[in-house]
């Protein structure tokens, strides 16, 4: 099995959290990571996960650095001459030919809490009175982290000499989705209805039955986001009439959301969480249980993806795996932990290299087709597309992205276009859909019709990425699945993104950021100190699996130098999660319990987002020059931008058609007729007139 970094050299100088995890990802995709440490070694050997005792190295170091190669620092000229990579946190001083990817807080801080408050994520997440809770463990140090190991697969591509990442502008990243609808409104042209903001995707605080919910041993995540997920859940309970109790009732159920509770609490007090998860997988209702990482260790379906590995040498226990599976990437591997400088004989700074480091190639030269909803698998084609991939997003008309939203003309404050009704509804108005998706062309194409389909396997046999963000089986179920593979044989690298992953027995619960929290270690950790779970309403983990999904990609597409194949990669959201909460997962594995909670922050250190620090500025069609947040990554002191504005819908089907398959205007106009291609949602039923 030829792991696609197998070549990559990297030395590691960053301590702490951040750089350290983006050595560990490279790690898992095979690269070979030196790890020299200052004298006395790396601070994170003593880091606390709680205010219990632990062994020592410490869950937080062991997580981070299994699997390295651990020396000094006596010999570091020579090093930095081995070394195509070097990992830093900002104190290189010698010089190296080597690529360097600096990772920094971006403020004159290394405080985890005082960097969340600055980034203004604690304006967002906070719990009903207004309280700011902090996000467990090293959050923006992990994101940063993930962003260092894409920035230096993206650099070896580009061939950068230096690329940084910093762990403020990250952690901005974590909540787009709801910094997104601030700065529209922020930086709208003109004065208009200041709910604008609260009217687009990705706020969905007012559904209920939602949050955490205590059950007899545990806590679960009831999730009702579709409309059928209350009907399905009623059914669970037993219940089927509880829908149309006047109380409970769509436009009534959050305002009696207590008597709800009180309804539903006795149920769930005599179900173990369990025993609710599966029932509601076998009911298609979308619900969740808050697993800790004790539960996690022995849980079936963690356990049966082969999520773990077994640390060995300086150090025991279980540390969180790779949560990518590939033909080209084993499971279950067993990592060693070196002891401080144990690995001073084996490295040879002066050994020939036997191959060149493996590098994707440059993004220009890519073609990236993305089969995606909501966050997660939009934010990796952004990345790319901002890289300078061709990324072409398919949609189709009667099941457009639910993030796009529909929003009448009349109430977005902007100009109507000329013959436009005010009354009807626009779909590209969204400040989610539109600043996740910037970088991107979009084509309107319905793979349910036998010519749709036909024309999405064209698209993907001339493409390098297939980036699928939906059910684990939306390809079989369109019939294509099975040429998609073979094409993945050939060249082309297909990432699918499901929730749990798209194997094991949990695979079909739905994809929803809370239910994730809950069942990847998140909501055990997150709240107040006398609470046991909470789960937030900022959907943290489609950023986290974006990312890393990106990691993921690059890595692919440099294997594929290597072996000559394409890559069908399998990423659990889930496992994603618990990979920036693994010290955990160790904590658990060695010392038999949970780790502490964080409690809440003081509220004094909230701010907000402020356009201008890290927002970038673009020119959309329909909604004029707004902001959005930039990526925290530069490469050669130069920050990645969004060469476009997210696109229209259907805004490049002839184009795209034309131009990546060679189709004619008689050709299109035929897919059109046939409404395989083309199709737009539907309009609404029109409201009442509107008062004047």
């Amino acid at each position: 099995m030829t792991l696609p970094l197998k070549d990559l050299r990297v030395l590691e100088l960053a301590t702490g959290v951040a750089g350290p995890y983006a050595g560990r990802l490279l790690v898992m995709l095979g690269a070979t990571v030196v790890k020299a440490e200052p004298p006395g070694g790396d601070p994170a050997r003593d880091f606390a996960v709680d205010d219990k005792p632990f062994q020592r190295p410490g869950p937080v170091f062991v997580h981070l650095n299994a699997g390295k190669r651990l020396v000094g620092r006596e010999r570091l000229t020579e090093a930095l001459r081995w070394a195509d990579v070097v990992l830093d946190d900002g104190g290189l001083t010698l010089p190296t030919t080597a690529l360097v990817v600096t990772v920094t807080p971006g403020i004159d801080t290394s405080d985890e809490l005082e960097v969340q408050a600055a980034s203004g994520l604690l304006a967002i997440s906070q719990d009903g009175e207004g309280v700011p809770l902090r996000f467990p463990g090293w959050q923006s140090q992990y994101l940063a982290g993930a962003y260092a190991a894409a920035a230096v697969l993206a650099g070896l591509a580009q061939g950068c000499r230096h690329a940084d990442v910093t762990w403020i502008e990250a952690m901005r990243t974590a909540f787009e989705s709801h910094a997104a609808g601030i700065l529209y409104t922020a930086t709208s042209p003109s004065p208009h209805d200041a709910g604008e903001a609260a009217r687009n995707a990705g706020h969905l605080a007012r559904t209920y039955p939602s949050g955490v919910f205590a059950c007899a041993d545990g806590h679960v995540i009831p999730g009702t986001v579709r409309a059928e997920d209350w009907l399905r859940q009623c059914e669970v309970y037993g219940r089927p009439e509880l829908p149309y109790d006047p109380r409970f009732v769509w436009a009534h159920r959050w305002d009696n959301r207590h008597l709800l509770a009180e309804e539903l609490r006795p149920w769930y007090a005599a179900r173990g969480k369990r025993e609710i998860f599966q029932a509601a997988l076998e009911a298609g209702w979308a619900a969740a249980m808050v697993l800790t990482a004790t539960d996690a260790l022995t849980d079936p379906h963690l356990v049966q993806r082969g999520f773990f590995s077994t640390v060995s040498g300086a150090a025991q226990g279980i540390v969180a795996g790779r949560p990518w599976r590939s033909p080209h990437l084993p499971e279950n591997e067993p990592v060693r932990m070196s002891s401080l400088d144990g690995d001073a004989e084996w490295f040879d700074p002066a050994l020939p290299r036997c191959a060149e480091p493996p590098a994707p190639p440059h993004p220009r030269r890519l073609k990236v087709l993305e089969l995606t909803l909501a966050w997660a698998g939009p934010l990796a084609g952004r990345f790319l597309g901002s890289l300078g991939a061709d990324v072409v997003r398919i949609e189709v008309g009667n099941r457009p992205d639910g993030w796009r939203t529909r929003q009448r003309w009349h109430e977005l404050g902007v100009p109507i276009p000329p013959g436009a009704d005010p009354d009807e509804c626009t779909w590209d108005a969204s400040a989610q859909f539109n600043s996740l998706n910037r970088a991107k062309r979009a084509i309107s194409l319905d793979l349910a019709t036998p010519q749709g389909a036909q024309v999405f396997l064209e698209l993907a046999s001339t493409s390098d990425v297939l980036i699928v963000n939906m059910s684990h089986d939306v390809l079989a179920k369109r019939g294509v699945e099975d040429p998609v593979r073979q094409l993945s044989r050939e060249g082309l690298v297909v990432i699918t993104m499901p929730a749990l992953g798209a194997s094991g027995p949990y695979k079909e619960m739905a994809g929803y950021g809370m239910l994730t929290e809950g069942m990847g270690g998140f909501a055990a950790r997150y709240g107040h100190l006398t609470e046991q779970a909470r789960a937030s309403y900022v959907y943290y983990p489609d950023a986290v699996a974006g990312i890393h999904g990106v990691v993921a990609v690059l890595a692919a597409l440099a294997g594929r130098r290597l072996h000559g194949q394409g890559d069908w990669i399998d990423l659990s959201q889930q496992e994603t999660m618990w990979l920036q909460l693994g010290e955990g997962l160790v904590l658990a594995s060695r010392e038999g319990r949970d780790p502490g909670r964080s409690g809440a922050a003081d509220p004094a250190l909230v701010r907000g987002i402020e356009p201008g620090e890290g927002t970038e500025e673009l020119d959309h069609p329909v909604m004029g020059k707004r902001a959005y947040l930039a990526l925290p990554t530069r490469f050669d002191g130069t920050r990645m931008r969004c060469p476009r504005p997210a696109p229209l819908f259907d805004q490049h089907t002839d184009e795209v058609l034309a131009q990546w398959l060679g189709y004619d205007a008689e050709r299109i106009a035929g897919l059109r007729a046939a409404n395989a291609a083309g199709t737009k949602p539907v309009q609404p039923r029109r409201r009442s007139a509107r008062k004047s």
